[in-house]
């Protein structure tokens, strides 16, 4: 029952302002159906009113809360001329002077009662009770921006940490990855390459009569071949130890008969046009070696190499 009797007083206004409302929609759809398409047209009408619907319910609800409702007010006191005009148009050109006159009418009536429910209804307080309201209204508006600006300030930190935190970790991650990978490539370059070994002193030059005996197939002057006795100072027959009478050369002098050996063949492989690289260099050099019984290290390998090549280049630059 209290609910009804607190109702009661809105039935008037509401009743009015929907026989307005379908009223408009009519009058605006039919008026702009001469000028374009009867869905746009009459949907035209159905946003016109639902503005004016809109306006009517935010004052209501400033209104009943005592606050301040200028917007609204305005919004609707511009409506209502407009939809009174209208429906007064429509009702004249339909050549109908008092459908014109009710039709205008009804807005009017629809406003006045519903300003006069909502008088009734709303909350009466003073207007220094007002300015407090509004004035604690306001600062709780502004501690709830301050707090959302905070909030907001805190997770953009939060998310630009963590931003920084994972691009570090990737990056992180992807020195690791390079790291790994370098050591593997490097592990595979020295078991497919290994380091030579440490060389020692490398042979003397080659002369040319050191090198017609290479290509001859003989050994050259002042080397005792190795496993028969040699012809320097000191050497006895054949099989016999050179200096020492024995049957087979020292340890000195077959160690300088096979760097002697080394040597030549280091010059024989690189006099080619062109000159090999020094992988090429190095392959040749092994298997020829290997297939002499000649020994030698890597790194004596290298070392003459780079003896020929600077030889070619100096003679080259003469």
């Amino acid at each position: 029952m209290n609910r009804l009797r607190k109702a009661a007083p809105w039935g008037l206004p509401v009743a009015l302002t929907a026989v307005a409302v379908v009223w408009v929609v009519d009058a605006i759809g039919g008026v702009l159906a001469h000028q374009a398409a009867a869905p746009f047209a009459y949907s035209v009408a159905v946003l016109y009113d639902a503005v004016w619907l809109y306006a009517l319910a935010q004052e209501t609800a400033h209104r009943r809360q005592g606050s301040s409702a200028r917007l609204p007010k305005a919004v609707g006191w511009v409506f209502l001329p407009l939809t009174v005009a209208v429906l007064a148009v429509n009702g004249l050109l339909a050549g109908d002077v008092l459908a014109a006159a009710v039709g205008a009418l009804i807005p009017v009536l629809a406003k006045v009662t519903l300003v006069m429910a909502i008088d009734r209804d709303r909350t009466r307080i003073s207007a220094r009770a007002q300015a407090a309201i509004d004035r604690t209204r306001a600062t709780t508006r502004d501690r709830i921006a301050v707090t959302r600006a905070v909030a907001a300030a805190r997770a953009d930190e939060t998310k630009a940490a963590a931003e920084i935190l994972k691009a570090t970790r990737e990056a992180e991650a992807q020195a690791v990855t390079v790291t790994h990978d370098a050591w593997e490539q490097y592990a595979n370059v020295i078991d497919q390459h290994p380091l030579p070994e440490p060389v020692g002193e490398l042979p003397g030059l080659i002369s040319d009569s050191d090198l017609d005996a290479l290509l001859g197939g003989g050994v050259p002057d002042g080397i005792p071949a190795l496993g028969t006795g040699g012809s320097g100072p000191g050497g006895g027959e054949p099989g016999t130890p050179s200096g020492t009478g024995g049957g087979a050369p020292s340890l000195d002098e077959a160690k300088a008969a096979n760097d002697k050996q080394v040597a030549l063949l280091a010059a024989q492989l690189y006099a080619t046009d062109p000159p090999p690289s020094k992988r090429q260099f190095r392959t040749a050099m092994r298997a020829e070696m290997n297939a002499r019984r000649l020994t030698g290290s890597w790194n004596t390998i290298d070392a003459l190499y780079d003896r020929e090549k600077a030889l070619a280049t100096s003679e080259g630059g003469e």
